[in-house]
């Protein structure tokens, strides 16, 4: 069994949190799939979520959004409930659990994020149309606002999916895996807009699976596998020690993960993108 006191104090909790889970559980079919997660996390922070396959890290992010139903516990967003906060928050789904064969064009799937805002009956003025071209500009898909979605490779509906998320204007945003089968150009755009919202007072929340990568993209690490193990800033709990928790003996990656965090002492992440790379 693990031991509970290291889970305990490596929970970073944060005065005025821009996310609260309090005693979160979620079962399917009475199986518990996370059990008993308490965090808060801070507000303008680029925020990871790691953890082996099954252990609830998308689970985490649908029930906060009220995707799923909870078990036990609850959730405040901005100090409210998930209803009043609602308009602040974006998420974007796994791109695999998307139909892309649904007719519409790369301009209409990001006119969708502007929906929220405008009610139900109303159609979408010039300003709405503006804001989604500059979405598309800032993933660089601009020159494909009229091509269907059906006919984009997966790193440009994932850019067409992110730009969606941007005409929302929220303030925090949840994003399922979205480095998921994308090229590296497209992964390091992604995390160049990222850094770049996070440096504006956005939170962005992200489900991330590649453990080499985590120290250079995050500020702030959720290690979870179906209970909490750690939460906090970065360089605190992304340790040797805490993954061999998370993952168990299922991490054949652990030494070099060990290696990398020597290497590295955490060298400073750039907030702005890098000028050079085009």
């Amino acid at each position: 069994m693990t031991n509970d006191k290291t889970i305990i104090n490596q929970v970073h909790h944060v005065e005025n949190p821009v996310l609260e889970v309090h005693d979160l559980t979620v079962s399917y079919d009475k199986k518990p799939v996370l059990w008993d997660v308490d965090l808060t996390l801070p507000y303008g922070k680029l925020i990871g979520i790691v953890g082996p396959n099954g252990a609830g890290k998308s689970t985490l992010i649908k029930s906060v959004m009220g995707l799923t139903p909870n078990s036990s516990g609850y959730v405040k967003l901005f100090d409210q409930s998930l209803r009043e906060a609602r308009g602040k928050i974006s998420y974007v789904p796994q791109r695999e659990s998307v139909d892309w064969d649904f007719p519409a064009s790369v301009l209409d799937v990001v006119l969708m994020g502007r929906y929220g805002k405008l009610g139900l009956f109303r159609r979408p003025r010039k300003a709405d149309k503006d804001i989604a071209m500059d979405s598309l500009r800032k993933v660089g898909m601009e020159a494909y606002e009229k091509r269907q979605i059906s006919q984009l490779s997966g790193g440009q509906q994932q850019r067409v999916f992110l730009a969606r998320a941007l005409a929302q204007q929220a303030d925090l945003y949840f994003m399922d895996e979205p480095f998921a089968g994308v090229d590296a150009a497209t992964e390091k755009a992604i995390i160049s807009l990222l850094r770049e919202m996070s440096a504006k007072g956005k939170t962005v929340i992200v489900v991330h699976h590649d453990l080499q990568s985590v120290t250079q993209y995050f500020d702030w690490v959720i290690l979870l596998n179906m209970r909490l193990v750690a939460s906090g800033p970065v360089e605190k709990v992304f340790t040797t020690e805490l993954l061999q928790e998370t993952y168990g003996g299922k991490l054949t990656l652990l030494s070099d993960v060990g290696d990398l965090i020597r290497q590295q002492q955490f060298p400073n992440r750039e907030k702005t993108p890098d000028s050079k790379s085009g």
